[in-house]
Parts: structure tokens; C-alpha cells; sequence
């Protein structure tokens, strides 16, 4: 969002980054919930509660009609600058009006804070729901560098964090979905030079519809934009771009002093609406009435890391303590406990902290979005005292001290289990094992949890009094079976696996299981179906264990663009090993009779 009448803006090599399986990536969006981890104080805030516009310490009104350079419709006006009640929220609002004034056609509102309110580095993010745009509106979430004195732009720097509105997303139809971001720099001298690098995204869902979040993330060697953080806090930026000294341009010499914050809702724009002229802007009406563009707030974080800077004309501390807090137990196995936490907080996230037996873990999750995570590395058959608090990053305590919850794990049985006990050599994470007796023959299962490569396992069968080792047969991943045939039913066999791997072997502990019991008893390898698809841990970073409501289910899995990177029929316990795959996002699809099923995991 350019205001130069040097400027005419060309947008050259534009990336658009086409999100594929759209409906796909909704569902994911909406039923995913996955952890953060990080660490971010919120510095300064404006939430406009206060119902008057801070033009002391924080806000410069704009007031005038030179286009911004990009021969724009509008007439910058204080009066199209209000602060009203929307939502039950008090909203800084930017109104843009169809009305001739002072030799223009529309009127509308800017706004920025040189010189009161400036940043390097850190987490800035708007809440803002834009209005229609239609054909011809053009609002925008930017930010100037603070040095700015109305003529030595690009050389300043312009760093945009959200633009909608433009002529590429008129012409496809996906006004309400096409947005963008962008870094403009370049010298002044010996010769102007205009860098620009823009990115265009069509975003899964409307934009256009609601409130949504828009984060700006900067250190001194990236700068990424990010869509509805507080919703999906794990989604990939739709703006990335590194500003060490290793990239071209110059890019470096621009992006590491402070910059001052901008809001403006334009109408037309030859260069980025496509649209000069009054007659063909459709987002506004002919008879006056205001098209808003409404901001719920306005915040910045650091971290305290080297080369931050902040200034602002008045102090802020965070005082406000978490509230909201909640928390519960949800699935139990033989080895993990899932917590189901939520909680507000005005920094946007809440740290929760679950402590047992002399040990912590501890969580970031986004403020009122239900997290749920994982402890894992529990002993089966065992009863577990937590307790569970939450802060915010400032160090403010919720006033629920404490929240006392009780767990068991599921113990292992005869017929299946976990276990990390070795007869030879030794394991990590461990191994699972299950035994079924089908007439007269006992299907055996083994699957090696510790993170190897390479990976083959034999029967090691000491019934008869010496061992006899034969071969198994990989099921999938690390999943080995083998099935012994022509028992007698009440008989007890002694058997054990040998994993063996690149480097060495592991064998696990001897168990003994008698032909013909099926185990009426409950455990969590062999029952513990929910009556919807479980996934976890998540973020993983080895194997992903899936339990599912129905016997024979099928499994697709995506990567970020919608490349189907892995495709099977499963049963309802299933270990899928995600090794092979790079880190990153992925999408899990399952089909069963009782329907279709969407999932977001993190691959570590």
C-alpha cells in the first residue's frame, strides 16, 4: 500500500501461491488443534476501549486526496475515522463513502503512528474484518520505516502485511479470498531503484467474512505473514522472505530499523485495483452509505532477543492474568494422558504447565482455542496425580492456582501391551506386542517404537524348551506379524522378538500367552476405539498412532499442496510411520462407513 507519487506499481514476478484440495484444507483448519511453543511478551497494545482515538501518544490522522501515488479515488478525511461499538467490541473503524469532495469522488480514512508508536523486530498482529471489496476497494495492514519524511520512499522500506482487493483476484472471481503481502525497498541515490517483492494468496476460506488475524513475524533474518494464527497456529505463512546479508538487492541494508504502523482502507487504484474511475468501484453504494473496515485491536510482542527495539509515547505493562482456565483429562493409554486445556489471556496465548511425580511439561496455546496435549513416557497400570497452572509469557499467574486432576494408565494384559523391558541389548521408546487366537492358530504382533532404520524382527520361540527363531512378516513401518499354527487350546507359548536394525539388534522381554484367551479385559492396544478418530502424538516426530472406530477403514495422507504422499487400507489400531517424510504439515484423510474423516498433523 504505496504513497509515493514516484510510484507506479508494476507488480512484476508476482508469486501466487494456489491452495490445492481447498475443502480439505477447511475441514482441517476447523478440526485440528495442535500446541505452539514460544515465548513472546506483549509489549504495547491499543484495543480502543477507551472510545477516543489517541492522537497524543499513538495515531496520526491523515488528511488529504494526492492518491497515495497509485491515482487512487479517495479523499483521506478525519471525519471517515471513528471508533464504534461492532460486535460488542469498541473498533477503531476506517469508512469509505461514494461522495465528491474536494475535486475527488469518495472519501475514506488513514491512519498511522510515525513517530509515537515504532518497532524492529518482534510479532505484530491486527484483528480486522474487511468489508466487501467488490470491484475497487482496497484495504490494507502495512507499515513504513519510521524514518519516513514524505520523499525518500523506497529507500525508507515498506513492509505490507495484508492487501486485498486486487485486480488479479476481480478478474479470477475470488475477490473474497485473494489477499497479499509484500516488502517494497531500493535507493534513492545515485539513481532511484524500485525493488519490490510480492505474494499473492488465495486463501482457503473468505477473508471478507468476519474478523480475521493477521500477523506479521520479524527477526533479523526473516520477515513472515501469517492468516488466523490464533485459530491455526501451526499453518504456514503465506509470505516468507529472508532479509540477511546473503540475499540480493540489498535486501538486508533496508529491513532492520524500526518501522511505523499504517492502516487505510483505499478506493480504486489504477496500479493494484485495476480501477480508475468512480462509475466501475461496485463496493460502494451510490447513495453514501460507508462500506467499514473494522480493527479490533492492535498489538506488538518481543521476545527480548538482540536488535529489538520498541518505542511508544506511553507505557504499557501486562497486567492481566490468564482467565478462562479449564482443564480436563482426555484419552488415557498405557503409556500417555491427553489434557484437554483452554483459557483467554489479552497476550493471545496462555502457557499451561501439567506437573506429576517431580516432572513438568509445559505448552503454548493460542488464548481461547481449546489445546490438547500430550504427556507421554508413563508407566501401564499405573495411577497418576497431576496438577495443571497456566501464565501468560509476561509471567502473570491465572488466579486458579492450581488444577488437581487424577489419571490411570490402561494396564498391559495377556494379550497385548507395551513395554521398553530388553532380555538383550536395550530400547528407548520401546515396543508394543499383541497376541489372538483364531481356532486353533495365534497371530502374534510386534512393532518396534524406538526411532530405527533398517528395521527386521524374528520370532524367537522358547515353548519347547530352546529357541527357535524364524523370520516375521513386516505389516507396515516398524509392524511385524507372524502366526503359529495347530495349538491346543490352554496351552501357554513363550515367545520373544528380536528387532534388528542398522547398527545393532534389540530383544524384547519373554512373554508368555495362553492359546485361547482373547482378553475380555479392556486394554488400550487391543479397545480403546473412540467413536471418532484419534491421532497422535501431534506434533510427531516418528511414528503417528491412529485409532479409529471401525475395523477396515482408508487412509490418504497429503502434504501442504495437496500431493498425495501416502494412500492404504488400515485397521482400526494402525502405526503409520511418518520417518520417511519431511517436516512439515500434513493432511490426513479417513473413510469408514460412519463417513469421512479430516485431520492436521505436525510432522517434526
Amino acid at each position: 500500500m504505496c504513497n509515493k507519487t514516484l510510484f507506479t506499481l508494476p507488480y512484476r514476478g508476482i508469486l501466487r501461491i494456489r491452495f490445492q484440495m481447498v475443502s480439505l484444507f477447511v475441514f482441517v483448519l476447523l478440526f485440528s488443534q495442535v500446541s505452539i511453543a514460544q515465548n513472546w511478551v506483549l509489549r504495547w497494545q491499543d484495543n480502543f476501549e477507551s472510545g477516543t482515538l489517541d492522537e497524543d501518544n499513538t495515531w496520526n490522522v491523515e488528511v488529504n486526496g494526492d492518491g497515495g501515488g497509485n491515482g487512487e479515488l479517495q479523499y483521506y478525511r478525519r471525519e471517515n475515522i471513528t471508533i464504534e461499538k461492532y460486535q460488542d467490541l469498541n473498533c477503531l473503524v476506517l469508512n469509505a463513502k461514494k461522495e465528491a469532495f474536494s475535486g475527488k469522488s469518495a472519501t475514506s480514512g488513514r491512519l498511522n503512528t510515525l513517530g509515537k508508536v515504532y518497532v524492529q523486530y518482534g510479532k505484530i498482529e491486527a484483528r480486522i474484518k474487511i468489508p466487501s471489496t467488490a470491484n475497487g476497494l482496497w484495504p490494507a495492514f502495512w507499515f513504513l520505516g519510521n524514518d519516513y519524511n514524505g520523499s525518500n520512499w523506497p529507500y525508507c522500506s515498506e513492509i505490507d502485511v495484508m492487501e486485498s482487493g486486487h485486480s488479479a483476484g476481480i478478474a479470477s472471481g475470488h475477490q473474497s479470498t485473494y489477499m497479499g503481502g509484500a516488502l517494497h525497498w531500493g535507493p534513492l541515490s545515485p539513481v532511484f531503484i524500485h525493488y519490490q517483492d510480492y505474494t499473492a494468496a488465495d486463501a482457503p476460506y473468505s477473508i471478507q467474512d468476519d474478523f480475521h488475524l493477521y500477523t506479521l513475524i520479524w527477526d533479523a533474518d526473516s520477515i513472515k505473514m501469517y492468516l488466523d494464527r490464533d485459530k491455526f497456529p501451526k499453518a504456514s505463512p503465506y509470505y516468507s522472505k529472508r532479509i540477511n546479508a546473503d540475499q540480493p538487492n540489498d535486501i538486508y541494508a533496508y529491513f532492520h530499523k524500526p518501522v511505523e504502523i499504517l492502516f487505510n482502507l483505499a478506493v480504486g487504484g489504477a496500479a493494484f485495483t485495476g480501477i480508475g474511475n468512480i462509475n466501475n468501484v461496485t463496493a460502494l453504494a451510490d447513495d453514501g452509505t460507508p462500506a467499514k473496515m473494522y480493527i479490533d485491536y492492535i498489538r506488538v510482542y518481543q521476545k527480548g532477543d538482540a536488535g529489538e527495539q520498541f518505542h511508544s509515547n506511553t507505557t504499557y505493562t501486562d497486567t492481566e492474568t490468564p482467565a478462562e482456565i479449564t482443564a480436563s483429562i482426555g484419552t488415557v493409554t498405557q503409556t500417555s494422558a491427553a489434557f484437554l486445556l483452554n483459557g483467554t489471556d489479552n497476550s493471545g496465548s496462555v502457557i499451561y504447565t501439567v506437573s506429576y511425580n517431580g516432572t513438568t511439561s509445559s505448552t503454548e496455546a493460542a488464548s481461547g482455542t481449546q489445546n490438547t496435549f500430550v504427556v507421554t513416557g508413563l508407566i501401564p497400570g499405573t495411577t497418576y496425580n497431576f496438577n495443571v497452572t497456566a501464565k501468560d509469557a509476561s509471567g502473570n499467574a491465572a488466579t486458579t492456582a492450581s488444577i488437581p486432576l487424577t489419571a490411570t494408565t490402561s494396564p498391559n494384559s495377556d494379550c497385548a501391551g507395551i513395554s521398553n523391558v530388553a532380555s538383550e541389548s536395550t530400547f528407548d521408546a520401546g515396543y508394543s506386542y499383541s497376541f489372538t487366537t483364531s481356532g486353533t492358530d495365534v497371530t502374534i504382533i510386534f512393532e518396534l517404537l524406538d526411532n530405527k532404520a533398517g528395521v527386521v524382527a524374528y520370532i524367537r520361540n522358547y515353548t519347547s524348551g530352546s529357541m527357535i527363531e524364524t523370520g516375521m512378516t513386516n505389516v507396515s513401518g516398524k509392524k511385524f506379524t507372524k502366526t503359529l499354527t495347530g495349538l491346543t487350546i490352554g496351552s501357554v507359548i513363550k515367545v520373544a522378538c528380536k528387532f534388528a536394525f542398522a547398527g545393532g539388534l534389540s530383544v524384547t522381554r519373554q512373554l508368555s500367552y495362553t492359546v485361547g484367551n482373547n482378553c475380555s479385559v479392556t486394554t488400550a492396544i487391543e479397545t480403546s476405539k473412540s467413536s471418532v478418530p484419534r491421532f497422535y502424538p501431534n506434533p510427531v516426530k516418528n511414528v503417528l498412532y491412529i485409532e479409529l472406530p471401525e475395523e477396515t477403514n482408508r487412509l490418504s495422507v497429503y502434504d501442504m499442496v495437496g500431493n498425495k504422499v501416502f494412500e492404504a487400507t488400515i485397521p482400526n489400531l494402525y502405526n503409520f510411520d511418518m520417518n520417511s517424510l519431511k517436516a512439515g504439515i500434513y493432511f490426513i484423510k479417513t473413510e469408514s462407513s460412519q463417513g469421512t474423516h479430516y485431520s492436521k498433523v505436525i510432522k517434526k
